[in-house]
């Protein structure tokens, strides 16, 4: 004898689909944001940071170059190289997210490297 499946008149909670958020798509709760109490000073501070940011591109370009003539005659990654390399690309990242407004948060020479 073949069952046929039982027939719900009300549906379960479990049985209704959850709809999810697609990711970056703004749904997720955005970070408060409070302006700064002077902002002549965080516009000094974004100058610095474009200065900075600009050091750091030839730092990463230089990295970049040792890597890969170690690579190319060493036949393996420079792990300091490396390191390095992942270090300033946080940096890199959080001095952006400060130069947008994303944070209040500033990184390096206001807080220790790698911080």
């Amino acid at each position: 004898m073949a069952k046929t499946p039982k027939s719900k008149t009300t549906p379960d909670a479990e049985d209704e689909p959850v709809p999810l958020a697609e990711p970056g798509t703004g749904a997720e709760e955005p970070e408060s944001y409070e302006p700064p109490e002077n902002p002549w000073i965080r516009g000094l501070q974004m100058l610095v940071f474009a200065v900075l940011l600009e050091v750091a591109q030839w730092l990463l370009l230089v990295a970049a170059l040792l890597q890969f003539l170690w690579l190319l005659f060493a036949k393996e990654r420079n792990a300091h190289i490396a390191e390095f390399g992942d270090s300033l690309s946080k940096w890199l990242a959080g001095a952006a997210r400060f130069q947008t407004a994303a944070t209040e948060d500033k990184p390096f020479p206001w807080k220790r490297w790698g911080a």
